[in-house]
C-alpha cells in the first residue's frame, strides 16, 4: 500500500478516471444536442411534408381517412405521431401509433393557435421525447390549424450513442490500466533492485552493483549508486590500510619505549649508555605525539570543527623558524636545506599562523621522508599579487596517475611513497588547511626527478 508502484498505478488510474469522467460528460452533453438538433430538423421538414399532404387532400377531394392512410404512410417507421387540431384547439385526429396515452398540454396548442412555434423535450412513460407544436398555414383554405408532432426516436438514437461511448470508455480504460499496471511495475522494478543493493551496501557488501539499462533519472540515480559503491569500496579498504598502518606505527615507538624501560630498569643498560636510550624514548614519544595529533586534526576536519583565526604576521620568519626546528630532521637523515627569496624583503602575510606553521612542517618532514640521503630541499618564497610557497624535493617522486590520490585521507600509495613511514594524513591535512584559506595548492612531480608542492597565500 506504501510503495511507490501502488502509489504511481494508483495516480496513472485516478488521472484516468477523472480525465475519462470528464470527456465522457463533455462528449455526452455533445451527441445529446446534436442529436436532439437532428429530430428537431427532422421534424420541421416531416412537418413541411405533412402540410403538403393535407393541401393535396383538400385539392384533390381526398376523405379523412385517405389522408390519415397517407400521412401515416409517410411518417412510417420514423417512430413519430402527428397530431391535427381545429381552431378551438380540439384535436381533429392523429396519423401514426403510439403505444402509450399521450397527454398534450392545451397551452401548447393555444400558443400555437396565436401563431407561436413551441419545441420541447418532455418525458413520457420514463422516455424523453421531442414535442413540436406550429400553426399550419397552406395555400388553400383548411380546417386543421396546429400541427402537433411528437418523435419517440430521440431516446433510442441516445441510448445507441450512450451504450457505444460507454462501452468503448470501458475497454478503453481496461486496456489503459492493464498497460498502466504493467508500465508502473518496469518503471518501480529498477527500484526494488537498487533497494535489495542498497541493503546488500549496508551490510558491507560493496561488491554489489545495479544494472544501468537505461540513461534516464533511475538509470542515473542507478550509475550514481555504482559510483558511491565505488567509493564506499575505496574507503572501507583505505580504513582497512590505515588501521594496519597506525596499529604498526602505534606499536613500533610503543615496542621500543616498553622495552627500552624494561632494559633501564633491571639495570641491563650501563649508565654510560642510558642517555643514548632515552634520546631514542625521547624520538619514539615525539612520534607517537605527532601521530596522536594527526589523528586529533582528522577528526575535528571531518566534525567540521578545524577552524582558522587570520591575522596578519611575518611569512619569511615562520619559516625560517620551522627549518631551524626542523634541523635534526635535516641532520638525521643527511639533507640540505636551502631557503631562496626574491629579495631582503619580508613577506607580510593574512592567514592563521599556527595553521601555516603545520602546513609547512608537513611539507618540509614530506619533502625530508621522500629524499635521497645527501640530498637537497629547497624552500622558496615569492612576493607576485600574492605570497607564493614552494617546497621542493629531489627524491623519487610521483607517478602521474597517483597525484590525484595523495590528498586523500589515510592514503598510502604502495605505488609511489608508501615504503617509507607514515599513515597518509598530513598532505589531507595539508589540503584542508588550505582550503580554508581559500587558497589552492598544486604539486609537480616526475619519477625519480622529486615533487614540487606550491601554494599562495593573502598578502598583508
Amino acid at each position: 500500500m506504501r510503495s511507490i508502484f501502488f502509489k504511481l498505478f494508483i495516480t496513472y488510474v485516478v488521472i484516468l478516471f477523472l480525465s475519462f469522467s470528464l470527456f465522457s460528460v463533455v462528449s455526452f452533453w455533445l451527441f445529446q444536442n446534436n442529436i436532439s438538433q437532428r429530430h428537431q430538423d427532422s421534424l420541421s421538414n416531416q412537418a413541411k411534408i405533412v402540410v403538403q399532404y393535407i393541401e393535396t387532400a383538400y385539392q384533390k377531394g381526398w376523405s379523412r381517412e385517405t389522408l390519415i392512410s397517407s400521412l401515416e404512410l409517410s411518417i412510417a417507421k420514423q417512430d413519430r405521431v402527428v397530431y391535427l387540431y381545429d381552431e378551438t384547439g380540439k384535436l381533429m385526429y392523429q396519423a401514426g401509433k403510439n403505444d402509450s396515452a399521450f397527454t398534450l398540454d392545451p397551452e401548447i396548442v393555444q400558443a400555437a393557435l396565436r401563431g407561436d412555434k413551441i419545441i420541447r423535450k418532455l418525458e413520457q412513460d420514463e422516455r424523453r421525447v421531442i414535442l413540436m407544436a406550429q400553426p399550419v398555414k397552406g395555400t388553400v383554405p383548411m380546417q386543421e390549424k396546429v400541427l402537433v408532432m411528437v418523435s419517440y426516436g430521440f431516446e433510442r438514437d441516445f441510448n445507441q450513442v450512450k451504450y457505444l461511448l460507454l462501452l468503448g470508455i470501458v475497454i478503453t480504460l481496461a486496456i489503459t490500466g492493464i498497460c498502466t499496471f504493467y508500465v508502473s511495475k518496469k518503471i518501480t522494478a529498477p527500484l526494488r533492485e537498487m533497494n535489495q543493493v542498497a541493503l546488500q551496501f549496508a551490510k558491507g557488501k560493496f561488491s554489489q552493483r545495479v544494472k544501468v539499462k537505461k540513461q534516464d533519472e533511475i538509470g542515473q540515480l542507478g550509475a550514481t549508486m555504482n559510483y558511491m559503491a565505488q567509493e564506499l569500496s575505496g574507503i572501507e579498504q583505505m580504513r582497512k590500510d590505515f588501521v594496519a598502518n597506525v596499529s604498526h606505527d602505534l606499536r613500533s615507538p610503543l615496542t621500543s619505549i616498553h622495552g627500552f624501560l624494561g632494559a633501564l630498569l633491571d639495570g641491563t643498560i650501563p649508565p654510560g649508555r642510558q642517555q643514548h636510550y632515552l634520546l631514542i624514548m625521547k624520538e619514539a614519544t615525539e612520534r607517537l605525539m605527532k601521530l596522536v595529533d594527526d589523528l586529533l586534526d582528522m577528526a575535528r576536519m571531518e566534525a567540521g570543527q578545524l577552524n582558522i583565526n587570520p591575522v596578519p604576521f611575518n611569512l619569511t620568519e615562520q619559516v625560517r623558524k620551522v627549518i631551524a626546528r626542523l634541523e635534526p630532521e635535516f641532520l638525521k637523515h643527511q639533507i640540505q636545506v636551502r631557503l631562496l627569496k626574491d629579495d631582503e624583503q619580508e613577506i607580510e602575510v593574512i592567514a592563521d599562523p599556527d595553521r601555516i606553521d603545520q602546513v609547512m612542517v608537513n611539507l618540509i618532514q614530506n619533502a625530508i621522508q621522500f629524499s635521497p640521503a645527501g640530498g637537497t630541499v629547497v624552500i622558496t618564497l615569492k612576493k607576485m599579487d600574492r605570497a607564493v610557497v614552494s617546497v621542493r624535493d629531489y627524491g623519487v617522486g610521483i607517478k602521474p596517475e597517483d597525484i590525484k590520490y595523495i590528498w586523500k585521507r589515510f592514503y598510502k600509495e604502495d605505488k609511489a611513497r608508501s615504503k617509507k613511514a607514515g599513515t597518509g594524513i598530513g598532505l589531507s591535512i595539508v589540503k584542508h588547511i588550505l582550503d580554508l584559506h581559500e587558497s589552492s595548492i598544486h604539486v609537480q612531480s616526475e619519477p625519480g626527478q622529486g615533487s614540487e608542492f606550491k601554494f599562495t597565500l593573502p598578502l598583508a
